[in-house]
């Protein structure tokens, strides 16, 4: 998951309250990190037999309402131990790589 902020300062309070409000609240863990105006994190939902779903929902749910988001991209769900993962900012570098290069050809 990576979180895009629209403001730099009070990156520390919005980190405590993702990680106590949305992450904790929901019986999650997560690990990463950011600064600013960034956070990129892997969230761990449980066990398949929770409602992994309700908990990402519910963690969107609380991001959506956050007035100092301005975008978030969530990857596909892993298993963390044993699953291959994308990395996001791959992805995403990938993307804007492939659109740049469309836009040369045009």
């Amino acid at each position: 998951m990576v979180i895009t902020r629209n403001r730099k300062d009070g990156f520390d309070d919005f980190l405590d309250a993702f990680i106590l409000e949305a992450i904790e609240a929901n019986g999650c863990y997560c690990g990463g990190g950011g600064c600013e105006d960034r956070l990129d994190v892997v969230v761990e939902l449980g066990c398949r037999v929770n409602d992994l779903n309700l908990k990402m929902q519910k963690i969107t749910a609380w991001i959506d309402g956050r007035s100092d988001v301005q975008d978030y991209k969530i990857g596909e769900l892993f298993d963390i131990w044993h699953g291959n993962f994308e990395d996001l900012e791959e992805k995403i570098e990938h993307q804007d790589a492939s659109a740049e290069a469309r836009n040369l050809r045009s």
